[in-house]
């Protein structure tokens, strides 16, 4: 699956998170390289761009960051107290500069979004490697908003809008329409999407309300697929910001690699249990569902052999299998959750064991985090192993509830806040293993955020913008 690993993936940090890779790196005495015909805003290589990348910008004089380096192996300076603004495009970092030849903060934005403003601006887009600090590529560009969108199997990309106005002919109204053009980790045009909104692509799919239910059609040319939403006065919506489909009780991502979400009785109308379905992007066939899957161990059934709970979520879809989370009853002493393994070819039960209702992920999703459910007491986190449930610890009575942010890259360290009690939560560190505390007292915003692709993390703070490398 990608980065969209969780029902409620989080994202949190004073620096946007998405992913970029790849380009042209300029050479020593040679001329700027081009994204088709862009002129590249500079970036010449030293025989060691890392530490040159360091020397040029801000000394990092914040706290120690567990699982990184302890000096940054480049950094860039910000205006006034803002660092510059950051999307994650998987290996590379992109940063707008203005006609002034300033970074454009996030600061305020919403996440994943670059830059905004009133009118369409002129901005020059820097490709980084975010191991040197060198630009591989650049675009010149006019844009009103940029924001962080993802292409087919999740690959990262970047929505680049401009904005087309039509004057009132003293009858009809004035109508605006945003068109969104669409950028690869390389900096090449994937696509243009005309009528654009945010919110509504998703791995290169437009998603569209259509009859009570989702339509998806891709914006590079392809079939339609239409999510399947049977049942009375049934309605399937779409939720942007953590990318899942909902039903009445079910949840799922509505994308997931090579498959797509559908459900089976989505209405509260319905006397027979309602069902999460799988189908092929490719081909539209239905591939695996909940109906036909064998319910596991720990769940509450009814006197027909139905979960009494049909609270049902899909999780996680990687090599050939399905993670599934069946809510074990109704009652707050039916144990929660449990979560179940599939094989999708033969929908074989693999393994189950007990889960949670929210979950964090680590990059590989190897390991999960209990998370924080809104509404609900948090009695802190736990980390378990995915492949077999088995627990590396669980918090304590008595202990801060620690609320996790995200794990390093290869899940050795988790960040997180706690409460203590004070005005405002506090950043930590635990070695994901043992519970031993690496780091307390962090800023929020000194909580890295982490490029999977390489390892390495950044944070963004009033003195700039901070790249370290996995320790």
């Amino acid at each position: 699956m990608n980065h969209r690993s969780g029902i409620r993936p989080r994202a949190r940090g004073a620096v946007v998170g998405m992913s970029l890779a790849l380009a042209l790196l300029t050479g020593c005495g040679g001329g700027g390289g081009t994204a088709d015909g862009d002129t590249a805003g500079g970036g010449t290589t030293a025989p060691d761009p890392a530490a040159e990348g360091a020397a040029k910008g801000p000394a990092y004089r914040g706290p120690a960051l567990p699982g990184f380096t302890a000096r940054p192996a480049w950094s860039l300076r910000g205006e006034g107290t803002s660092a510059p603004g950051v999307l994650d495009l998987g290996s590379t970092l992109l940063l707008a500069k203005d006609a002034r030849g300033h970074y454009a903060s996030s600061g305020g934005l919403t996440e994943g979004v670059l830059y905004s403003a009133e009118e369409d601006d002129p901005l020059t887009l820097e490709f980084r490697d975010v191991k040197t600090g060198a630009v591989r590529t650049s675009r010149k560009v006019r844009a009103r908003t940029v924001e962080a969108v993802t292409w087919h199997h999740g690959a990262p990309a970047v929505a680049v809008t401009t904005s087309a106005t039509s004057e009132s002919d003293g009858l009809t109204e004035a109508k605006t329409t945003t068109t969104a053009t669409l950028y690869g980790a390389d900096g090449r045009e994937l696509a243009k999407v005309p009528s654009y909104k945010r919110g509504t692509l998703l791995d290169g799919y437009r998603v569209a309300e259509a009859d009570d239910t989702l339509r998806l059609t891709p914006v590079d040319g392809g079939p339609s697929r239409t999510v399947t939403c049977t049942g009375t006065a049934a309605s399937c919506t779409y939720d942007a910001e953590s990318g899942t489909a909902d039903a009445s009780v079910a949840h799922a991502p509505l994308i997931s690699g090579d498959y797509y979400a559908g459900f089976l009785n989505a209405s509260d109308y319905q006397t027979d249990p309602e069902q999460v379905t799988l189908s092929e992007l490719a081909t539209g066939k239905q591939v695996w569902s909940t109906a036909g899957a064998k319910i596991p161990p720990g769940v509450e059934l009814d006197d027909k052999g139905h979960p009494k709970s049909e609270e049902i979520r899909i999780l996680r879809i990687a090599d050939g299998k399905v993670l599934v989370g069946w809510k074990a009853g109704v009652s707050l002493s039916s144990g929660g959750w449990i979560d179940a393994w599939y094989d999708l070819k033969s929908g074989a039960l693999l393994t189950s064991y007990k889960g949670a209702q929210e979950v964090l992920f680590s990059p590989s999703g190897n390991l999960a985090a209990r998370d924080v459910v809104k509404f609900e007491d948090f009695p802190g986190t736990a980390v378990w192993q995915t492949a077999d449930g088995k627990r590396l610890w669980e918090q304590q009575d008595g202990e801060h509830a620690l609320d996790p942010v995200r794990f390093t890259a290869d899940g050795s360290v988790l960040y997180g806040v706690t409460d203590d009690g004070s005005a405002t939560n506090t950043g930590i560190a635990v070695d994901t293993r043992t519970k031993k505390v690496l780091a307390k007292n962090l800023p929020e915003e000194s909580i890295p955020s982490v490029d999977a692709a390489t390892g390495y993390g950044y944070v963004g703070t009033g003195a700039g913008l901070f790249v370290f490398a996995p320790a």
